[in-house]
């Protein structure tokens, strides 16, 4: 990765994590407001396409009428990864396999003092100890971070839109699916090199304060269904980095289209839930969609 920008990934870390956001006021007209929904039509079947969030408030963990209706319609409900199948347990067995420095470093090895010092700094502000990260690499150091700075914000990983409907569809008995593998998903950060490591690590203590702006940004585009605001704020920055947007945006996007082609020429209704960073810009899902003749419309 010739071009890496610790901000960027900063940025990108909060869009993976919280990708993408729900939720309206309660207060407000459901019925006016367009939604990050997309209905594309087969032969004989209709693919809804769901931009999402991972992680919500308790306030704001509502699923608009539109959301429940098209869930409901759907006979299969796939995501980015099965939730149900791979599960806390398992991405915790991916971490200790893939997030342990291989030479037995401890994380004070692979960290210069100064950030070392920073990160003991926020461990401590998080009510950790820095020593029960020791044996990780700096990259998930920074994801343990960034999640409790979230969690401690009020966020909720199981208040997630993806997780409110895997157990809508594990109580109904609706099969699900993931367009990946949790494993794929742990790679993207753990093939950063050791020095774009430090840098990620020191760049997301640094912008710890930041975090909750950058996620109520996010809620404030995908509350109004703004695809023009959401393709600025997610994409914009990225552009400078071709190689960073390819791994965790493009290459996955196109990995996804021929899946959802082959959910068109289904018999049955599915819905699609992926992060909202995904449906925008030229290389996103609903343009690739669209360049290859398929007819969709925003809900």
């Amino acid at each position: 990765m010739d071009h890496f920008s610790p901000r960027l990934v900063v940025r990108t870390l909060a869009l993976v994590l919280v990708l993408t956001c729900i939720s309206a006021r309660i207060d407000q007209p459901w019925a006016q407001e367009k939604n990050f929904l997309w209905k594309a039509a087969g032969d004989k079947n209709t693919v809804y396409i769901l931009g999402s969030i991972h992680l919500l408030k308790r306030d704001r963990a509502v699923l608009k009428p539109i959301v429940q209706e098209v869930f409901t319609d759907s006979k299969r409900l796939v995501l980015e990864i099965d939730l149900l199948k791979e599960g806390p347990e398992k991405f915790q067995r991916m971490l200790m396999q893939k997030g342990i420095d291989g030479d037995g470093k401890q994380l004070q090895q692979q960290l210069s003092p100064e950030t070392y010092k920073l990160a003991a700094e926020r461990a401590d502000d998080l009510g950790i100890d820095l020593k029960l990260l020791a044996p990780f690499k700096p990259w998930v150091v920074a994801l343990t971070m960034v999640v409790m700075q979230l969690q401690k914000l009020g966020y909720d990983p199981n208040l997630g839109i993806d997780h409110q409907l895997a157990r809508r569809a594990k109580q109904v008995s609706k099969p699900v699916a993931g367009l990946e593998t949790a494993e794929f998903q742990i790679d993207i950060f753990s093939r950063l090199t050791a020095p774009e490591q430090e840098m990620f690590l020191r760049q997301s203590l640094l912008e710890m304060d930041q975090l909750e702006k950058s996620v109520d940004d996010v809620v404030a585009v995908w509350e109004n269904g703004d695809i023009a605001r959401g393709e600025q704020l997610f994409l914009e920055s990225m552009l400078a980095y071709p190689e960073l947007k390819a791994k965790v945006l493009d290459e996955r996007n196109r990995s996804w289209i021929g899946q959802i082609e082959r959910f068109l020429k289904e018999d049955e209704d599915i819905l699609v839930v992926v992060g909202a960073a995904h449906l925008v810009g030229k290389e996103g899902v609903i343009e690739l969609l669209k360049a290859r003749g398929h007819k969709l419309e925003q809900r």
